[in-house]
């Protein structure tokens, strides 16, 4: 009967425990949702300045890239340890990000098939 009862309160603990860790696992992610000014000086013109938006959509992070008013989503976005890696289809071509972020800036690269750019934005 011990071992029923014993076996019973660690299935519990751990369920328990592990809903802490999904709920902790969205909570460093707060910290970058919303929307980001970026600045790319090295690529072309139009995709020098625009805007980032970080949300959470059914509980997972998404994101997309607007410039000139238009928005691309993002794919694959997935944060840990400050570092945002995502990617984007732009106009046929698969670009690839990776952000480190601090409080109201990020800074990283693109990166594309000629090669990477510097990236770098601050919260608005």
């Amino acid at each position: 009967m011990k071992n029923v009862a014993f076996k019973s309160v660690l299935l519990l603990s751990i369920i328990v425990l592990s809903s802490f860790a999904v709920k902790d696992s969205f909570v460093g992610v707060k910290k970058i949702l919303g929307e980001w000014d970026y600045s790319i000086p090295d690529a072309p013109y139009e995709y020098q300045k625009g805007v980032l938006v970080l949300k959470k959509v059914d509980g997972d992070l998404a994101g997309e890239m607007v410039i000139g008013g238009q928005g691309t989503a993002l794919e694959d976005v997935t944060f840990e340890k400050n570092e945002l890696k995502a990617m984007m289809n732009v106009q046929g071509e698969t670009v690839r990000f990776k952000l480190n972020f601090t409080k109201k800036t990020f800074e990283g690269v693109v990166s594309y098939s000629q090669g990477t750019l510097d990236m770098s934005g601050s919260k608005k």
